[in-house]
């Protein structure tokens, strides 16, 4: 059954006319690449198994939307406005769900949260989950425009990840809004986006959530909170930890972490080749004193440099100065590196 209506659903889609086409703007108030990013696409592939449509790593099994995150948790304060991507009436809310913090299963029966859905005829109906307990600005029956205020991004219903889960069906069928056709497996014929060329959203295969230098260890756990947390080195024997957090990479990629000492010359490189294909990833290095065959660290100005490599090519390069602190007064005449 679920083949056939998907089937039927591509035929549908692939042959829209211009009475039936849908249009869609941004569904969260963001900058893609700067203050959000897309963690998840639809499910490719309609049997066991996920791809995205583009057979990369950035889905995961029977998906059925666009995960648009932010960079983490502690963004969430900021208040992501939720936006109605077409005309059209609300036709269900739901606004008392808690945030939870994170702590719900994928699968729980209130699993999409705070939500809304919107009719925007034809067939078609979008929805958006997971916003904030008691944002949500609209009612059922309401009438919105695109770009009108639906709610705010929470942390409501089945998700670890801050982030709008945003679907887009017709006649109940999901369709892919990267390709205006639902799934039938990422190397099957695709039709035209649905996306507005305003939106300027595009297939983006991997993308830089965080990078940074921290004096505690940056757990995963400690990345997707808040980046904040993740403090700058203190004292002139602590460790230092040089920090990466990407979405979307594959088997063969590879990331090198390296860090600089204030006269500009490298004292720790590693190179992390990548073994299987994942969607998210998180790699570190940690550096001490002795890394630079000394006791303490020498006061001044460090960097340290991130580069991302795809089939040996360079795709991504950043750099982050930080400045290791003076020694403190109990520290003076102690000793010296000479």
């Amino acid at each position: 059954m679920r083949l056939t209506i998907t089937a039927a659903a591509f035929c549908v889609a692939a042959s829209l006319t211009p009475a039936d086409a849908i249009e869609l703007g941004m569904p969260l108030d963001c900058e893609i690449g700067q203050t959000c990013l897309i963690q998840n696409y639809v499910d490719a592939e309609p049997g066991v198994g996920a791809k995205d449509f583009q057979c990369g790593p950035l889905a995961y099994d029977n998906h059925q939307g666009t995960d648009f995150r932010l960079r983490n948790e502690a963004e969430i304060a900021k208040g992501y406005d939720v936006l109605a991507t077409a005309p059209g009436m609300v036709v269900s809310v739901i606004n008392d769900q808690p945030d939870h913090g994170f702590t719900q299963a994928q699968d729980n029966p209130f699993g999409c949260g705070n939500a809304v859905m919107v009719d925007h005829g034809a067939g078609w109906v979008s929805q958006y989950c997971h916003l904030a307990q008691g944002s949500v600005d609209v009612t059922r029956g309401q009438t919105v425009r695109q770009g009108d205020v639906l709610g705010q991004v929470g942390s409501s219903g089945g998700t670890d990840f801050p982030h709008l889960h945003y679907a887009i069906r017709r006649y109940g069928a999901v369709v892919n809004p990267f390709t205006g056709v639902s799934p039938t497996g990422c190397s099957a014929p695709k039709s035209a986006p649905l996306w507005h060329r305003n939106t300027k959203l595009s297939y983006t295969p991997s993308a830089l959530v965080g990078f940074g230098v921290s004096g505690v260890f940056p757990s995963l756990d400690l990345v997707k909170r808040d980046h904040s947390v993740l403090t700058a080195p203190a004292g002139t024997q602590a460790p230092v930890y040089v920090w990466l957090h990407l979405l979307g990479v594959r088997e063969g990629d590879s990331v090198r972490l390296m860090a600089f000492d204030p006269d500009g010359r490298p004292f720790a490189s590693e190179l992390f080749t990548i073994v299987e294909n994942k969607t998210i990833y998180l790699a570190n290095i940690g550096l001490t004193p002795s890394d630079m065959d000394r006791t303490r660290w020498q006061p001044g100005e460090y960097s340290a440099r991130a580069t991302f490599y795809v089939d040996g090519a360079e795709v991504l390069r950043e750099d982050v100065a930080f400045t290791l602190p003076m020694p403190s007064p109990e520290d003076i005449g102690v000793g010296s590196d000479g």
